[in-house]
């Protein structure tokens, strides 16, 4: 549907607005053209992008830490 975007700090990363079988296209995510993940919104596929990135540059990933309810 677009050109894709590359991630500045890794070209292997792109972002392309594209039909997935949903309803509306989505934004979707690609290592080296294989499929990461799709997207409604396209900050949320690069935020996804830029994760992904930073945890194969070695970065620590703290994942969500549910909150104690009493």
């Amino acid at each position: 549907m677009n050109t894709p975007t590359h991630l500045k700090s890794d070209k292997r990363y792109s972002i392309t607005h594209e039909w997935t079988g949903r309803e509306k296209p989505q934004w979707v995510v690609r290592f080296c053209g294989e499929f990461v993940s799709s997207h409604a919104f396209h900050s949320a596929a690069l935020m996804r992008a830029v994760g992904e990135s930073s945890i194969r540059r070695g970065a620590q990933v703290i994942e969500e830490i549910p909150a104690k309810t009493h």
